[in-house]
């Protein structure tokens, strides 16, 4: 359903799987495979968009920083999608995940 600002209701995007912190899949974009070791799909375990990053760190530390400042929050120039849908508007622990969501992180490109 689309809200009065012109977003999505995050809740209503997502699949019928369970909200139970199931089997999810984040793809991890070119720019940070460095601190993965040059994998480019993990698979996780995650209630939320705060425990998959959180996840991601303790599997490649370092991550985290590239992704949420000081406060918990996604970076302003990364871009979050949970099956399609932005999310970064969101505070992270405040984006439940279903098993089969796909999570992408992108840093925004600059250039001209």
């Amino acid at each position: 359903m689309l809200q009065a600002d012109g977003s999505r209701d995050v809740q209503e995007t997502r699949g019928m799987g369970d909200a139970s912190g199931g089997s999810i899949e984040v793809y991890v974009p070119y720019p940070l495979r460095g601190l993965t070791n040059g994998i480019g799909t993990v698979e996780i375990r995650a209630a939320d968009l705060g425990q998959a990053i959180a996840e991601l760190n303790r599997r490649f530390p370092g991550l985290a920083y590239r992704i949420l400042d000081d406060q918990g929050r996604l970076r302003r120039f990364v871009n979050a999608f949970v099956n399609d849908e932005p999310v970064s508007h969101l505070s992270p622990n405040d984006v439940p995940l279903r098993t089969g969501d796909v999570v992408t992180i992108l840093p925004s490109v600059a250039g001209g």
